[in-house]
């Protein structure tokens, strides 16, 4: 295109008059890494050239410069260190006394808006708002020490999935940077990437885009990987676009990082364990996590960028296909070094090869199993979990999607590449020759969009709605926002009025419960936005009027009231729903429930005495989340606060012990937890285990221990089973025997002995008894299932009549 700026011209727009050269500025806060981009320009210059910054960043070794700036926080000898020089103190975090949530910040962009403190650090740092604002200053302040033009205007970028209290914390952390931040300043990070793209690569997609389509962008960085669908419609005439944004699925914590993880704890680990003779158990969880974790995680990176860039060059000249996957191999000469406890472990000339790399890659780029899987050291989920869980929320099928657009650092993966693409077979695949360029595509997007704000005030993107927005009434459906309309709607912020509605019945002493229900979606599929009963209270009269008040802002946030005409003086009924029509997914509800415990933890709101047993719960959950190794971290500290034996803690050091395979300490925690409390049912854990190593006679020892405190059913069970296994048929039978005479009537056993009389019952041959039992077990799951109605009754249209 012969005239880039037309490609940010919104439609119909003017430019603003008497303009001067101006300079404005678009920053990507990253999780991991972030960018400055800025544009300089001229009234007489149609020209649009998005730069970005190289940065100077101070470092102890001397001054760094780069475009990239790691989004890390560091407080070290009396000083503030951002970028590179936190990024670097963080690898000697053990070695000078560095903590995490201290004195050392990473990653804080995953804590915006969640209200988690950082109670440790100084005064200034205890927020992610405020660390998030330490970056953009230090941002800021080099963008300006380069070039001391004033900025005209300043854009900033949040994840699509952002929601209101996570914008305004990112609001809240320009405003500590000294940046102004007003309407439209806020911009998605896939319209930005798609800004960009749109400016840089006109000429081969502007054609494209002549008639409505759909778009997914990808966002694989270090930290995060965010994916969006939008629908687009174009009016290419005037280059103004209409974005419908379909779903947006952001896996927190997915990124390259964790790929880097995968290497150090799968190919360097063994490496430095086998170079010092070592064995694994010979380093705690704390030793991994805090020393060796920040000691060699720069130097995993570094392998799989080197080996990346190795399989990208063999791909250029067509030889990765056919090349011994064993031979490719990415080694840094040398010796790395960190100090352990006073000893120096040294790991000398760190390789990784092809081949394992694509082990390591294997699970994040699998598309059967779609779930998270963690650990306490890293998350292992595929990429596909989060683009799959968008297209389904989308209602799109992947062989339909016209386009992909991939941006982020770890869209670079060459494997990642293929897969994609395999994926979306009819898709063209959008992505930059330069790899600078995929990395800071936000970035740029962000300067044209504030290029575009300061010329003429609004931006080429019009955000609509693509479903329409109704609420239930007992005649149906009632528009609220029809389907396609401009955000915000209405467009001059006000609030919206329905007068049509009514109290649908009539009480003079209790209030009447009124269902309130926004619905998306046409005739043919609606599904429920916002379900909730209120009170409306008494004396009412069938066909008092209601009015219903509401308004939709440019952020998808929905708000609305709900009031009797009659009463004003009574609170209105209110609701508020951010993000109605586009499907967000943050999961792992677990991983969200230890962070806000462990915050009540951090901020003293837990009282003293509840302590312990709140650290164990906390250890619970992250066995659940297959964390053992810091659950038995967390089981410990609580043990060692009690300051005295606790049979429960040591019961559950011996289980996890066991699921980590250290069979020693699995006993040894078991006796004791028995020794201390010999109905614990340690003893009965401890037969289990044995039996199931297929040491049967230490197996029959241990649960006649357990029996002779503890006659139960289960144990009569397990005793039958290893009695099996001894081929000692008529203690099988006798246990058989007793353990149904303990067993009551399977309606009133717990989950954990129903499925052991189960078991007894298939042992037995009993398939009556086993029968009623499984019909319970099912009673129950349907009982735990079910949905229950929150009651109340649609309001009415004036004159029963319906608008559909």
């Amino acid at each position: 295109m012969n005239n880039p700026l037309a490609i940010i011209t919104p439609e119909n727009a003017q430019l603003r008059p008497n303009f001067q050269p101006i300079r404005v500025i678009g920053i990507d806060l990253g999780t991991t890494n972030s960018t400055v981009a800025e544009i300089h320009w001229h009234p007489t210059d149609n020209s649009i050239q998005p730069h970005c910054l190289e940065i100077e960043q101070e470092t102890t070794a001397g001054p760094y410069t780069h475009i990239l700036i790691p989004s890390a926080v560091t407080v070290y000898n009396g000083q503030v260190w951002v970028g590179e020089g936190a990024k670097r103190l963080y690898a000697r975090s053990a070695e000078i006394g560095l903590e995490v949530g201290k004195n050392l910040f990473l990653e804080c962009k995953n804590d915006i808006g969640a209200q988690r403190t950082y109670q440790k650090a100084p005064e200034g740092f205890r927020s992610a708002a405020e660390i998030g604002g330490k970056v953009l200053e230090f941002l800021r302040n080099s963008a300006m020490k380069e070039n001391q033009t004033p900025v005209s205007r300043f854009v900033v970028t949040v994840p699509a999935s952002f929601q209101a209290a996570q914008r305004l914390d990112t609001v809240k952390a320009a405003k500590l940077a000294g940046i102004s931040l007003g309407s439209g300043d806020l911009l998605d990070e896939p319209i930005a990437a798609f800004l960009d793209y749109l400016v840089s690569h006109s000429d081969r997609i502007l054609e494209r885009l002549d008639s409505p389509t759909n778009l997914l962008v990808f966002d694989f960085g270090g930290g995060t990987c965010d994916v969006a669908i939008f629908h687009i419609v174009p009016n290419l005439t005037q280059n103004h676009f209409q974005i419908s944004p379909l779903a947006v699925s952001r896996y927190l914590r997915l990124g390259g990082g964790d790929i880097d993880r995968a290497i150090l704890y799968e190919v360097l680990l063994p490496q430095l364990l086998e170079q010092n003779k070592l064995a694994s158990s010979d380093i705690s969880y704390e030793d991994k996590k805090n020393v060796i974790e920040p000691a060699f995680l720069g130097v995993a990176e570094v392998l799989k960028i080197g080996l990346c860039n190795e399989i990208h060059r063999l791909k250029q000249f067509d030889q990765n296909a056919k090349a011994d996957k064993k031979q490719i191999i990415k080694k840094l000469p040398g010796r790395y070094a960190c100090i352990l406890r006073g000893k120096s472990l040294e790991l000398l000339s760190p390789a990784l090869s092809a081949e394992q790399f694509e082990t390591i890659l294997e699970p994040f780029l699998d598309r059967d199993f779609l779930y998270a899987r963690e650990t306490e050291y890293r998350m292992t989920c595929s990429i596909f979990a989060s683009i799959q869980n968008a297209l389904d929320r989308s209602r799109l099928e992947a062989k339909s999607l016209p386009f992909c657009l991939l941006v982020g650092g770890s869209s670079l993966i060459p494997q990642v590449v293929d897969e994609i693409q395999k994926f979306f077979p009819q898709a063209e695949i959008l992505s930059y020759d330069n790899p600078e360029d995929i990395q800071t595509a936000v970035a740029r997007g962000a300067a044209c969009q504030a290029l575009a704000l300061a010329l003429y005030g609004q931006s080429i993107f019009q955000m609509v709605t693509h479903n329409r927005i109704s609420i239930r009434t007992k005649s149906g459906a009632y528009d609220l926002i029809p389907q396609g309309v401009p955000l915000p709607f209405p467009q001059n912020e006000a609030w919206m009025q329905c007068r049509d509605l009514i109290v649908p019945e009539t009480s003079l002493i209790n209030p009447v419960n009124i269902l309130i229900e926004l619905l998306a979606g046409d005739k043919e599929e609606e599904w429920p936005l916002f379900t909730e009963v209120w009170e409306a209270p008494a004396p009412v009269n069938r066909g008092d009027k209601l009015v219903l008040k509401y308004r939709m802002d440019e952020n998808q946030v929905l708000e609305f009231e709900l009031s009797l005409t009659d009463n004003e003086e009574e609170t209105p009924f209110s609701g508020r729903i951010e993000n109605p029509l586009t499907n967000v997914v943050n999961p792992n509800a677990i991983a969200l429930k230890i962070q806000r415990i462990e915050e009540e933890l951090r901020t003293g709101k837990i009282p003293q005495s509840q302590i312990p047993e709140t650290v164990v719960e906390i250890a619970r959950d992250y066995a659940e989340l297959n964390q053992r190794e810091k659950a038995i971290s967390y089981l410990e500290r609580a043990w060692r606060m009690k300051k005295q034996p606790d049979s429960y803690i040591l019961n559950l050091l011996g289980i996890y012990h066991g699921e980590l395979g250290n069979y020693e300490k699995e006993e040894k925690f078991y006796r004791e937890s028995a020794h201390l409390s010999p109905m614990s049912g340690a003893m009965f854990n401890l037969a289990l285990s044995q039996k199931n190593r297929s040491r049967f006679r230490e197996a029959a020892i241990s649960i006649d221990d357990y029996l002779m405190y503890r006659s139960n059913g289960p144990g009569w069970t397990l005793k039958a089973m290893i009695a099996e296994k001894l081929g000692n048929e008529s203690l099988r039978t006798e246990s058989l025997e007793a353990a149904f005479n303990d067993y009551a009537n399977p309606k009133y056993l717990d989950e954990w002995e129903l499925g052991w009389y189960m078991t007894a019952c298939q042992m037995s041959g009993e398939k009556g008894k086993l029968e009623a039992a499984r019909k319970e077990q099912k009673k129950r799951q349907n009982v735990q299932g079910a949905k229950t109605s929150p009651g109340g009754i649609p309001p009415e249209i004036m004159g029963s009549v319906a608008k559909t």
